[in-house]
């Protein structure tokens, strides 16, 4: 168990590193997709809540780090998304796809309501910020499904030696 927490928290750490450093090329009129957010589902999908829920919490932390105006918001919504994975997982078979699906598209839905309100709340609530929201939603919504496949595909890689 303490393995599994500890390999599911060095995942975390790797893909904060890349959203710090190899996301910002991929921004599109200035919304950089947030790969922490296949992540988090992914992690959540595959392993227990006693170990997601810490994870979610120390690495939204650390990602809140790197934006000291809104210190904990990330870590308080990836706790809240990681609750809401983790019901929405429960009704439904392993591998459904359909389930997956659902998962993604109310993880982005949720995350990006959430982030509106909170950046509302501190900044104010204008067009902009709207027309970004709603940019980002798609944009993350889009890079979620890719991330999470590609993360699907890489777990069920098998390497097999042969002994020559």
């Amino acid at each position: 168990m303490f393995l599994k927490g500890l390999w599911t928290f060095l995942l975390g750490i790797v893909f904060v590193y890349l959203q710090v450093l190899l996301m910002p090329i991929f921004s599109i009129w200035s919304i950089t997709p947030l790969i922490l957010l296949p992540w988090l589902i992914y992690m959540v999908w595959t392993s227990d809540q006693v170990i997601a829920l810490p994870v979610a919490f120390l690495v939204g932390l650390m990602y809140d780090t790197l934006n000291p105006g809104s210190f904990g918001m990330h870590a308080l919504i990836f706790c809240l998304l990681a609750m809401l994975i983790d019901v929405l997982r429960i009704p439904f078979e392993q591998d459904s796809v359909v389930a997956k699906l659902i998962a993604i598209g109310s993880s982005n839905l949720v995350f990006t309501l959430l982030s509106l309100l909170s950046l509302g709340i501190a900044w104010g609530f204008d067009g902009e910020l709207y027309r970004l929201s709603l940019g980002a939603f798609f944009y993350n919504l889009i890079v979620s499904m890719l991330v999470f496949a590609l993360m699907q595909l890489i777990s069920r890689l098998r390497l097999i030696i042969v002994h020559g």
